[in-house]
C-alpha cells in the first residue's frame, strides 16, 4: 500500500511534468503563427528587424500580439523599438598637420600665435612668438588642422618617438574655428608608455565626443609632463543614417469625386507615401487614414503637389511625402484635385522595419510568435538592462544579431477570434441555481 507521502511525492512530480506542457499547449493555442530564432553567438540580448511576413500576421495596431518565448514556452522579456540606424562603417584613421606650440603662459609669460592659411582654410604656416620664462623652447602643446576633414572626429592618436623615459600624461584640448576664440573640449584618456619586466603598456589614444572644429589645440594639464610629438592622426567615423526605406503598392478603387480607397493588410509602421501611374499627371494631393470603416478620416500629410513629367527620354517625379507621424491604419484615402485617368492611382507606402530587441533569459533555442486576439506581450524592464549593458561596454555597443527560421503555424486564424465572455452566463447560472434552491424551499414548507 503506497503511504500518503508517496502519493503526494507523486502527484507533485506530475504536476512539474505538466506544467510545461500546459505552457507549451497555451502557446499553440492562443498564438497564429511562430518563428525559430536563430542566433549565431551567445550574447545577453539580441536584436532582429521584423520581415514583413510578421507583420501581415500581426492583428493589433499597438503591435501587442508579439513576444518571444523560450524552449519551455516561457514569456521572455521582449522590446519592440523603432527602426535604428544602420550599420556605421568602421573607423577611419588620417594623419593631419599639426605644428608644435609654446607651453600654456604663466603670470608673466607672454606669447602670440601667428597662423598663415590658404583659401581653404587649411594652415600653411604657424608661427608663435614668445617663449615661457625660464626655458628656451616649449615641447608637448601643439596645434592640430582638421580643416581638411568631413567627417567628425571622435579621437586623436598621438604619436611619440620610443625613448627610456615612461610616459604618463594627462592632455586637455581646446577647439577653433578662426584661431581667435577658443572653447573646451571633454577629452577622456591618458597617454601612457610605461615597461616593467619585459611587459609594456602604452595608450595613446585621447577619446572626443565627435567633433567637427577646424582646429585643435593640445595642452598638458598641469603637472603632467609634456610628451614630444612627432605625429597626430585623427580618427573619424562616418555618421549613422537611418536604413533605405522599403515600399509596398496598393491598388485602389473609387470612392466618390476624385478620391480613392486603398486597404493596408499589414501593420507596417507607414511614415512615407507616393503615388503611383504610369501615365503623366500634375495634380495637388491630401491623403487620409482610419482604423475602422466606421472611424472618421485623419488627415496624415498636409496637401502636396505630385507629378510625374517627361522631360527628354527622362522621367521626372515628385518626391515621396513624409507623414505626419506614423501610421498602422488599415483604411487609406487619396483625395486630388485634378486627376484626369480613368484608372485610379496606386498608392505607395514607405515604412522602415522595427527591431525587436529580446533578452537572453530562459533556455534557448527563443521562438517569436505573433498574432493573438487573447495574449498581448508583458511589460519588462529591458530599456534599463540595455542601458547598463552600454555603460558597460561602451556608447556604441548593441545586442547581437539574430534573424528568423522558417514559419511554424501554430492555431492559425482561431488564435485571432477574441475568447467567450462566460461571465454573463456564470451569472445566469448562479441566478437560476439561486431561483431553483428557493422554489425547492417554498415548496418544501407548502408539503410541511
Amino acid at each position: 500500500m503506497t503511504s500518503p507521502p508517496s502519493i503526494f511525492r507523486l502527484w507533485l512530480a506530475a504536476l512539474l511534468c505538466w506544467a510545461p506542457l500546459a505552457l507549451a499547449d497555451d502557446l499553440a493555442t492562443s498564438w497564429q503563427q511562430a518563428w525559430p530564432i536563430i542566433v549565431d553567438a551567445e550574447a545577453p540580448a539580441y536584436r532582429l528587424t521584423l520581415p514583413s511576413e510578421v507583420y501581415a500576421t500581426l492583428h493589433t495596431p499597438a503591435l501587442a500580439d508579439l513576444q518571444v518565448f523560450d524552449s519551455r514556452g516561457r514569456a521572455v522579456p521582449t522590446l519592440l523599438r523603432p527602426s535604428g540606424p544602420a550599420e556605421t562603417a568602421e573607423e577611419q584613421r588620417q594623419a593631419v598637420p599639426w605644428f608644435p606650440l609654446p607651453l600654456p603662459a604663466r603670470s608673466e609669460a607672454r606669447w602670440e600665435l601667428v597662423a598663415e592659411t590658404d583659401p581653404s582654410g587649411r594652415l600653411r604656416r604657424v608661427e608663435s612668438r614668445g617663449v615661457q620664462p625660464g626655458s628656451e623652447r616649449g615641447d608637448g602643446a601643439a596645434l592640430v588642422d582638421l580643416s581638411g576633414l568631413t567627417a567628425p572626429v571622435t579621437a586623436l592618436e598621438l604619436e611619440w618617438e620610443a625613448s627610456e623615459r615612461p610616459v604618463d600624461s594627462r592632455y586637455r584640448l581646446e577647439a577653433s574655428d578662426d584661431l581667435e576664440r577658443w572653447r573646451p573640449l571633454p577629452a577622456r584618456g591618458r597617454l601612457l608608455d610605461i615597461a616593467h619586466e619585459g611587459e609594456q603598456l602604452v595608450r595613446r589614444r585621447l577619446e572626443l565626443d565627435a567633433v567637427s572644429p577646424r582646429y585643435l589645440r593640445l595642452r598638458p594639464d598641469d603637472g603632467s609632463p609634456p610628451v614630444e610629438l612627432s605625429g597626430v592622426v585623427a580618427v573619424t567615423r562616418p555618421p549613422a543614417s537611418l536604413p533605405e526605406p522599403e515600399w509596398r503598392v496598393l491598388a485602389g478603387s473609387p470612392q466618390g469625386d476624385q478620391a480613392f480607397h486603398y486597404r493596408l493588410g499589414q501593420r507596417l509602421p507607414v511614415t512615407l507615401a507616393d503615388v503611383e501611374s504610369e501615365a503623366s499627371y500634375a495634380s495637388q494631393w491630401r491623403i487620409y487614414s482610419r482604423e475602422h470603416e466606421d472611424a472618421p478620416w485623419q488627415l496624415r500629410a498636409a496637401p502636396w503637389t505630385g507629378y510625374r513629367l517627361a522631360d527628354d527620354g527622362e522621367v521626372l517625379r515628385s518626391a515621396p511625402q513624409p507623414l505626419r507621424a506614423p501610421s498602422r491604419d488599415r483604411h487609406w484615402r487619396l483625395v486630388s484635385t485634378s486627376w484626369s485617368a480613368e484608372a485610379p492611382p496606386g498608392l505607395r507606402l514607405g515604412y522602415r522595419p522595427e527591431q525587436l530587441v529580446f533578452l537572453a533569459e530562459g533556455e534557448p533555442p527563443w521562438r517569436l510568435a505573433a498574432g493573438s486576439a487573447r495574449e498581448s506581450r508583458r511589460p519588462a524592464p529591458v530599456e534599463a538592462v540595455l542601458a547598463s549593458l552600454a555603460e558597460r561596454h561602451g556608447a556604441g555597443w548593441q545586442p547581437a544579431a539574430a534573424r528568423l527560421g522558417e514559419a511554424q503555424p501554430l492555431a492559425g486564424e482561431a488564435a485571432l477570434r477574441p475568447p467567450r465572455d462566460w461571465t454573463q452566463w456564470l451569472l445566469w447560472g448562479v441566478l437560476i441555481l439561486g431561483a431553483g434552491l428557493v422554489g425547492g424551499l417554498a415548496l418544501r414548507l407548502l408539503r410541511s
